[in-house]
């Protein structure tokens, strides 16, 4: 149950990203996309009796509309380099609408509502790791700017100083960006901190259990041995096969360690009682999956079930040998060695 705990907090702890400290996903998100297109739209509808062209201004509250929707699409950063590349063709063809549609002469006021919405848009960008392409689009932007006050008689100074203050925006949120970006650094980091204790006091407590689960068992097969020994009475024959079978269980679970399975045990215990001198080693030193188990308990059970005598050696071999375990059964007669491989239950 603790091992599960533990993965459940890896699992979760998954890293935060922009995306999520933004809260694309709330609510108040979808809230403020609502207010970005209502106030484009009124600025479009409030300014259209100064426009040449007032079609082009709304078809460009259209497309920023798009824009909009697209840049705060709930999803992994860095955005979608399909999708950056949507949302700049979005900023300058939107520019180039409002400006076809904005008079040579005369006082603007917010027809140049494009200039802000747009700014927007690439402010997204940039939080959401598309730095320099956002840039590219600002400075589109800024050109479309300049040429078109310059083919309409402002002069291109009137339309550097129209769109330089989103310049200094796209600044700004270059600079809160990167603060962003390192505040959702700290939070991975304090993220992964706690998985790390998680599974570091998971360890701790899986350790523990071991400890005592080999105490309960020390003190279930040693005690009653020790006990009889301790009493000072003579011992009879079976109490003395008994303490030798408490002996060579002991050495099997030291020695034998990831052999000192209940199945094994038990054939180990129904050997020695026929007379078979059973050895146990484990020089392996890693982890077995279910099916190595399976495979080292069925193959070990029928060596130690079939000896009627002599001498039964069961050995783990380190990790990166080709076999994976080898039982050697001798006797007076012959010696009969067998290897399970491997790579036929899954090995390394």
């Amino acid at each position: 149950m603790r091992g599960a705990g533990v993965r459940g907090t890896a699992e979760r702890a998954t890293g935060a990203d922009i995306s999520e400290l933004l809260g694309l996903h709330t609510r108040g998100a979808r809230l403020i996309l609502a207010v970005y297109v209502a106030s484009n739209l009124a600025f479009a509808a409030s300014t259209a009796y100064v426009l040449d062209h007032p079609w082009a201004s709304f078809l460009a509250v259209g497309l920023v509309t798009v824009g909009g929707i697209v840049v705060t699409r709930p999803q992994p950063d860095p955005f979608a380099l399909r999708l950056t590349l949507v949302v700049l063709a979005i900023v300058v063809v939107s520019s180039l609408l409002v400006s076809y549609a904005l008079p040579d002469e005369g006082t603007l006021g917010r027809a140049t509502w494009h200039l802000g919405a747009n700014t927007w848009l690439l402010w997204f960008l940039i939080l959401r790791r598309r730095i320099l392409l956002a840039w590219c689009g600002g400075i589109g932007m800024l050109a479309v700017t300049v040429v078109w006050a310059a083919v309409a008689g402002r002069g291109a100074l009137a339309g550097l100083l129209l769109a330089s203050p989103q310049v200094l925006l796209l600044a700004i949120a270059t600079l809160f960006g990167s603060a962003l970006r390192r505040s959702a650094a700290r939070i991975n980091a304090l993220a992964q901190r706690s998985v790390d204790a998680a599974a570091a006091a998971g360890a701790v407590e899986a350790a523990r259990r071991i400890q005592d689960q080999r105490a309960d068992e020390l003190a279930e097969v040693a005690v009653p041995a020790l006990t009889a020994i301790a009493s000072g009475e003579p011992l009879t024959e079976a109490m003395r096969r008994d303490i030798v079978h408490v002996e060579a269980q002991l050495r099997d679970s030291v020695r034998g360690r990831a052999l000192a399975m209940p199945p094994i045990v038990e054939a180990a215990k129904r050997a020695r009682e026929r007379g078979v001198n059973v050895t146990l080693l484990d020089d392996r030193g890693a982890a077995l999956s279910g099916a190595q188990m399976l495979t080292i308990m069925g193959a070990t059970q029928r060596a130690l079930d079939a000896a009627r005598g002599g001498t039964v050696t069961v050995r783990l071999l380190p990790v990166g040998r080709d076999d994976l375990l080898t039982i050697v059964a001798q006797d007076e007669e012959s010696t009969e060695r067998v290897a399970v491989p491997a790579a036929a239950v899954g090995g390394e």
